[in-house]
Formats: structure tokens, sequence, C-alpha cells
């Protein structure tokens, strides 16, 4: 949450309709975002933003999720992780376990399992 109390929450995945798709939902649930093609756009902008959470596809163009996630961390950044994948394995589950992610859901979810996850880390960070 930014200082305002804003719900912050960036969303990096490469598939268009996928991210469009996110964002709109988040819209309508009143959450702030922004939407990130790629982990290197979001390593890019100015990422300290207050984030209450980041949802993060696993396969993107580039680097993958789980490694930006694991940059976020060695950088000290404690943003709650969502990650996203269509290709669940337990090897993948397992690393993005052990790289400090808050969940781990495999696409096609539903919407209201990602609000719910989101609303209780929204609630997690706050004051």
């Amino acid at each position: 949450m930014d200082e305002s109390g804003r719900k912050l929450v960036a969303v990096i995945e490469d598939d268009d309709i996928a991210r469009t798709a996110l964002g709109r939902l988040l819209d309508a649930a009143g959450f702030e975002h922004a939407l990130f093609e790629s982990a290197e756009t979001f390593l890019a902008s100015k990422r300290d933003r207050g984030w209450t959470c980041l949802v993060v596809d696993v396969q993107l163009s580039g680097m993958s999720g789980i490694d930006l996630q694991r940059k976020l961390r060695s950088e000290g950044s404690d943003a709650p992780v969502i990650i996203i994948t269509a290709k669940e394995t337990d090897a993948i589950r397992e690393r993005a376990e052990q790289a400090g992610c808050a969940a781990f859901l495999t696409k096609p979810f539903h919407g209201d399992a990602i609000l719910a996850l989101l609303g209780s880390l929204a609630s997690r960070s706050r004051p």
C-alpha cells in the first residue's frame, strides 16, 4: 500500500490477453495497478512504489518470473509475490516456494481466488 492507502499491484505477464484481463479484474476490485510485459520492463520502471503485491508469471520472455522474484529478494524487497503459471510441475512450485512466493496459482484460475489472496495480503500490509 502506498502512503494514501491505495492497494498497488504490479502484474508482470507476457501474454497480452492474460495481462489485460488481470488489469480489468484489478480495476473492478478497486486495486491500483501497473501492467508489465516482462521482468525487464518492470525492473526498468520505478519499481519501489509500495507495492501491495506482485503477480508474476513463471514463463516470461527473457528473465523468468522466479528469477525476478529471486533478484528482488536479493535486493531487499519484501513485497509479496503471487506466482502464476500454466505449466505447473512439482519442480516449478518448489522453486517458486523456495524463492519466497506468497502464493502459487495455476492457470486458469478463478478471479475470486486471486482477489481473495490480494485482499489477504493487503490487510497484512496495513500499518
